[in-house]
């Protein structure tokens, strides 16, 4: 078997589909699929890009499709800081602004924290004054977790951590690789203290538009809420993967904290 047919076949089956469930769906035969699964037929690289566009495959994966089949990749995949990257980096730089004097952070497909505007900044360091580490290389998820970090200053901590944790299990397994191992969760479930119920855990205020959580700060307790959003459209693997996560004040406690 081939490295591409090897690949498609690992995408297709994460998609729960047969053989000739996708068939009809390309619009090509059965026999064609599995073909090009047990490498007796190559594709042509219009074909490739078909086949990655009816598996719903992201740019990353259709980019090592391509490589599988000896092409090359069609999307790139640059550093944010590269030259290429400074429209991006103007753009988020613009969302995190606009956002204030709330916090807001940019962080990428395994959480790991990417850009953050004043007020997430003034907020880690307040978290820093009162006993919290962070690596120079912040991970959301497991900062959250980690009892040295942001954990003792999270209310209702179980209830958000589980909540996290069934993201990204859910995130791996609505991604076109649900079938290899989730590499950021199992890192996360190695962290001590965390809920071993998280799967089954029944997350509370799942009736509400978002999940609300408190912080805090010494006496200063604030209630927030957070919406992520995603760069729409983006023609650049790293682009893609980036998240932007807005918080928002739930009180006017909370608000004053922040616009006083």
């Amino acid at each position: 078997m081939s490295a591409f047919g090897t690949l498609f076949r690992e995408m297709r089956q994460g998609k729960r589909l047969s053989q000739m469930d996708f068939a009809l769906g390309c619009e090509v035969s059965p026999k064609h699929i599995s073909f090009l699964e047990t490498g007796r037929s190559k594709p042509s690289k219009g074909m490739v890009l078909h086949l990655a566009q009816m598996l719903q495959a992201d740019l990353a994966g259709t980019n090592r499709l391509l490589s599988a089949a000896g092409y090359s990749q069609v999307y790139s995949d640059q550093d944010l800081n590269a030259p290429g990257m400074a429209v991006i980096r103007e753009a988020l730089g613009h969302l995190l602004q606009g956002h204030l004097p709330y916090p807001a952070v940019v962080f990428d497909h395994e959480y790991y924290l990417v850009m953050a505007n004043q007020a997430m900044q003034a907020m880690m360091a307040k978290m820093m004054e009162l006993g919290a580490q962070f690596p120079a290389r912040p991970n959301f998820l497991l900062s959250l977790l980690n009892e040295h970090s942001m954990k003792p200053f999270v209310g209702d901590w179980e209830n958000i951590a589980c909540h996290m944790l069934q993201r990204v299990y859910h995130e791996h397994l609505a991604g076109p690789f649900r079938d290899q191992p989730n590499r950021l969760l199992e890192h996360a479930l190695t962290v001590p203290g965390v809920p071993q119920n998280w799967k089954s855990h029944v997350v509370e205020h799942l009736d509400y538009p978002a999940i609300p959580f408190t912080l805090n700060l010494g006496d200063q307790q604030l209630r927030i809420f957070s919406t992520i959003a995603t760069i729409g459209t983006p023609l650049d693997v790293t682009a893609q993967n980036l998240r932007i996560e807005h918080f928002f004040p739930m009180d006017d406690a909370s608000k004053a904290y922040w616009q006083g």
